[in-house]
């Protein structure tokens, strides 16, 4: 693997954000200021050029919320923000940059994740203020939600990816009073519906992203072992279900989002060491 700032930043730092493609250049959507506040903003950048444009509001500013998109609008789930216990809420972004509250989570959800696999929206983790939680949400619409399955282990702050018609879930805190992560690679089978546990991550590893490149998932940053920032970049192969370390980004990074445009991986903010939210997009590239 090949890492490196890109050499333009975004207009602003940010963490802790959604980041969604736009044909060939990415959405960001809400996250973590400068000043670590909940932020509404609603940014489309052109990776080709650095140049961004004001994309719209969001209703409530969220961090830590879910998000994907479906077909022209971008679907945002949860979040964190003025409440301690986050936010029920969906915010649909169209196209047009105006933003409506569409529905309703069953209970309030920050830091989860969320993939768009066979027509659907599937959610996974995430934390209501109390407890981790565990139950996988099905919706095709963002405002009525099945629960399909249960993760054998519950986590908030988990990577997913989607391949083929699995979507796979990468570590993630499951004690967050005494710190503690999880190693665990847990799948969804979209078809079948069944949830299991089918690999262990080299470490224990939470606060990280995923993209997918060549059939393989490549897990970028995050804490390892709860306790250490990294710089690392690991490869999972769906086929052995092996991990393996393959590279570093150019500084250790936690809490980005990434988005695969153009057969390349750009890492779009995230917070550094001083877990101050950053305004840089780090190119990833198979060598």
């Amino acid at each position: 693997m090949v890492a490196g700032n890109a050499s333009w930043t975004l207009p602003a730092p940010v963490a802790r954000e959604v980041v969604v493609p736009s044909g060939r250049r990415f959405t960001v959507v809400g996250g973590l200021d400068a000043s670590k506040f909940s932020t509404a903003s609603v940014v489309e950048v052109d990776p080709a050029t650095g140049g961004s444009r004001r994309a719209g509001t969001l209703a409530e500013a969220v961090h830590d919320a879910a998000g994907v998109r479906v077909g022209s609008r971008i679907e945002v789930f949860g979040g964190g923000g003025p409440s301690e216990n986050g936010t029920a809420d969906v915010q649909s972004v169209a196209s047009t940059g105006a933003t409506t509250v569409s529905g309703r989570l069953p209970q309030p959800r920050s830091d989860l994740a969320a993939a768009r696999v066979r027509g659907a929206t599937y959610l996974f983790g995430g934390y209501d203020g109390a407890n981790i939680l565990g139950d996988v949400l099905r919706t095709t619409d963002g405002s009525r939600f099945t629960v399909v399955g249960r993760l054998p282990v519950p986590v908030r702050y988990p990577a997913v990816a989607v391949v083929g018609r699995a979507v796979y879930v990468f570590g993630g805190v499951v004690d967050s009073a005494r710190g503690i992560d999880t190693d665990a690679v847990q799948r969804l089978d979209a078809v079948s519906g069944s949830v299991t546990q089918v690999a262990r991550l080299p470490a224990p590893l939470s606060h990280a992203t995923a993209a997918v490149l060549g059939g393989h998932v490549y897990l970028l940053g995050g804490y390892t072992d709860s306790t250490r920032l990294d710089d690392q970049i690991l490869r999972f192969d769906p086929a052995t279900r092996a991990t393996t370390p393959v590279g570093h980004l150019p500084a250790p990074i936690s809490d980005a989002a990434a988005v695969v445009i153009d057969g390349r991986i750009d890492v779009v903010g995230g917070q550094g060491v001083d877990r101050a939210p950053l305004p840089t997009v780090t190119i990833v590239r198979v060598r």
